[in-house]
């Protein structure tokens, strides 16, 4: 979104009580990173755990259904997007190996979870896709190749995503809340003491805040003056983060406090959605 609204905090009592909540919310939270590691992943050996392992159940803890939950079910579908992107620019930027290893595990990790809320939601699914952009990277595929079956899957998915309340500003701000959650959750796994520890984990991380960039310029948070404001200040707590990426493959260590950077952004997106929520 190219127009933004700076934050109205016309009522500062209100504000203060929202930043209070957020206060006592992240004391709950701790780290700020709920542990969201429930099966290791199908990746094999070297990988951390990963936070899109248990994919049935909703992020954060909550047991909800993705065939009835609306954020469940769009959080795991931008989980897939994220890291079909990260493997899309690792294959555009020449590192097809890299590229490979993430283009396997939406459908290893995610999308056979998925299927009974497809069903339900009257949404044909895109396995078929999935396993052919697979195909087309391991092949080594030319690059325009892979860039129209990229393409045409993300059509499939767009397509799926429809089936949910994508009208709904609460449902967005909640979904970009939730995958900010897990790429943090990811980059201190990928990044330890400024070192890469788990570079696919690091990558991950990337590839979910790129997704949820695109949810916050969504048309859901452009119906009116308060969702337009929540967007704007959504899109520069993410924006914010991009330092902590140098580049998709960095051969030296991570500058700046990476831990601090991704609490804070949390922290402001808890209080963005209670704001929200408020309206």
């Amino acid at each position: 979104m190219d127009k933004r609204i700076p934050g109205d905090r016309k009522n500062t009592g209100e504000w203060q009580t929202l930043t209070a909540i957020a206060a006592v919310a992240w004391l709950v939270i701790g780290t700020g990173c709920t542990p969201e590691h429930g099966e290791p992943e199908a990746g094999g050996a070297g990988e951390a755990a990963s936070s899109t392992a248990m994919p049935a159940m909703g992020k954060g803890g909550d047991d909800a259904d993705p065939a009835v939950d609306d954020v469940v079910y769009l959080t795991q579908l931008g989980l897939i997007r994220g890291h079909l992107h990260v493997g899309y620019s690792l294959y555009d930027s020449d590192l097809p190996d890299l590229a490979a290893t993430h283009m396997k595990h939406p459908r290893e990790e995610i999308y056979r979870h998925l299927q009974p809320a497809f069903g339900a939601r009257g949404c044909g699914g895109f396995a078929d896709g999935l396993m052919a952009l697979t195909t087309a990277v391991v092949d080594r595929a030319e690059k325009s190749a892979v860039a129209d079956t990229y393409e045409n899957l993300m059509a499939d998915i767009r397509a799926c995503e429809e089936k949910a309340m994508l009208s709904d500003p609460n449902i967005a701000v909640r979904v970009v809340q939730k995958l900010l959650r897990t790429a943090s959750h990811e980059y201190l796994i990928g990044v330890i003491d400024g070192e890469i520890d788990n570079l696919h984990e690091y990558q991950d991380a990337w590839g979910f805040v790129q997704i949820a960039k695109d949810y916050a310029g969504s048309p859901a948070l452009a119906g009116s003056a308060e969702a337009i404001a929540a967007a704007g200040r959504i899109q520069d707590l993410l924006d914010s983060l991009d330092g902590l990426w140098p580049s998709l493959a960095p051969e030296g260590g991570i500058d700046g406090n990476p831990r601090q950077r991704l609490r804070a952004a949390e922290n402001d997106m808890e209080i963005t959605v209670l704001g929200l929520q408020n309206e």
